[in-house]
């Protein structure tokens, strides 16, 4: 699991189809850079966000070494 904690910094309409996506850009200061986040507007309305809300970001990823092992010897 990875969790890191950033900043609302910048909330904008993309180009195209502004009528159904937001772009949210978080800054993260534990990696000094920027993420740009697409979400539909309905879920952006719902959420509530704005600039210079704090945020916390978790990213649960399972890895299944003995699956991962059959795909290399698989190929071989």
């Amino acid at each position: 699991m990875l969790v890191m904690e950033g900043e609302i910094t910048e909330i904008a309409s993309p180009p195209n189809k502004a009528d159904q996506f937001r772009i949210v850009t978080v800054w993260l200061p534990g990696t000094e850079d920027h993420i740009d986040f697409t979400v539909y507007l309905t879920e952006f309305k719902k959420s509530g966000f704005k600039e210079g809300d704090k945020i916390k970001l978790q990213i649960d990823k399972a890895f299944d070494v003995d699956e991962f092992t059959q795909q290399i010897f698989k190929d071989l």
